[in-house]
């Protein structure tokens, strides 16, 4: 049993590491999906997302039955630190990029006339005579 959970375990791990990777490689929503896939083993349950105010919130992983909670052994110990460094990894770069984009929108739009007509998919005549 345990190593099956141990293999299991391997295989999160393995996932979380690839989407890292692929997110690396251009698809920066990747890393996003993969805090969301794996926020629930990584981070503390978050009100209104896992369980609302008022009501007890779910038990973590390794909490199920208070009284026959074993300790969980140095190798899942150091399974769930090798998780949780890929899933903050994806945190970090998904956060850095939402602000670059977020400060690339910003930019454009204040300064949109200073930027050229090459940067515009549509030029500013066409926009007044379609409308848009």
């Amino acid at each position: 049993m345990a190593n099956n959970n141990s293999e299991k375990m391997q295989e999160q791990i393995t996932l979380a590491k690839r989407m890292f990777i692929a997110g690396c490689f251009g698809l920066p929503w990747l890393w996003i999906c993969n805090v969301l896939y794996f926020r629930s083993r990584v981070f503390q349950p978050l009100v209104f997302l896992d369980y609302w105010p008022g009501h007890v919130p779910p038990p973590t992983v390794g909490q199920v039955g208070n009284n026959n909670v074993q300790e969980p052994s140095v190798e899942d110990q150091l399974n769930k630190m090798e998780l949780k460094k890929w899933v903050k990894r994806s945190t970090s770069g998904a956060v850095i990029v939402m602000g670059v984009f977020i400060a690339w929108i910003i930019t454009f739009q204040t300064n949109k006339e200073f930027f050229g007509p090459n940067w515009l998919v549509v030029d500013e005549t066409e926009a007044s005579q379609s409308g848009w």
